[in-house]
C-alpha cells in the first residue's frame, strides 16, 4: 500500500501543505489541486488511488465534482474511493445522493492527523480487495440482506440515541440521528 497516490483537492494552501507532510510521512504520494477543475484534470492524468476532496471549492462544490467524476469516460476513475472533507456539518445531507456515485465517506473538520490517515488507509485496503459478485435488484436474497442490515442499523441508532450517554458529543448524536433517518427512508424504499 505504500506509495499509493492520493489526490488532495483543496483551495486552502495550508491544508495542501499539511496534507502533503502528513501523507508523505505515512508513505504516500500526494498530488495537489487548488480547484475542482484542476482536481478533475489531475484525476485523469495522474490516476490516483484515492481522492480527498474539500467540499467548498472556488469553482464548484463537492457534489458537482463527484457528479463530473462519475460521468467521466475513464472507467477507472469511477472506482477511485472518494472522501469529502468539510467544516460545514450541514453538507452531509447535500452529499447523500453522492454515495451512489462513489463517495465513500465524509469527515468533518477539524480532525486529527492520525484519524485522517487511518480513514485513508482503511479505504485503500478495502478498494484493493477483489470485488464481490454483484447482486441485482431482482435477487430476493440481496433485498432481504439489505432489509435486515438496514433494520439492524436503525435499531442500533435508536437505542444509542435513547440511552443517557455522557460520552457522546453533539456531533455524534447528530450523526446517529442522520443514520437513523436514512435507515428509515431506505426501509420505506425497500417496502415499495
Amino acid at each position: 500500500m505504500n506509495k499509493a497516490r492520493i489526490l488532495l483537492v483543496d483551495d486552502n494552501q495550508d491544508m495542501l501543505i499539511i496534507g502533503q507532510r502528513i501523507f508523505e510521512k505515512a508513505g504516500y504520494r500526494i498530488i495537489a489541486a487548488h480547484t475542482g477543475e484542476e482536481g478533475l484534470e489531475k484525476a485523469r492524468s495522474e490516476s490516483p488511488d484515492l481522492i480527498l476532496l474539500d467540499f467548498l471549492l472556488p469553482d464548484m462544490n463537492g457534489c458537482d465534482f463527484i457528479r463530473k467524476l462519475a460521468a467521466s469516460e475513464i472507467v477507472d476513475l469511477q472506482q477511485v474511493p472518494l472522501i469529502v472533507l468539510t467544516a460545514h456539518p450541514n453538507t452531509v445531507e447535500d452529499l447523500e445522493s453522492c454515495y451512489a456515485l462513489g463517495l465513500r465517506a465524509c469527515l468533518n473538520k477539524p480532525f486529527g492527523h492520525r484519524e485522517l490517515v487511518n480513514v485513508v488507509e482503511n479505504y485503500l485496503r478495502s478498494s484493493m480487495r477483489a470485488p464481490a459478485p454483484r447482486k441485482t435488484a431482482d435477487d430476493p436474497e440481496w433485498l432481504d440482506d439489505l432489509k435486515l442490515a438496514t433494520q439492524a442499523i436503525r435499531s442500533l441508532c435508536f437505542e444509542l440515541t435513547r440511552q443517557p450517554q455522557t460520552n457522546l458529543t453533539d456531533q455524534q448524536k447528530t450523526d446517529l440521528n442522520a443514520i437513523y433517518n436514512s435507515s428509515e427512508r431506505l426501509i420505506n424504499l425497500i417496502k415499495q
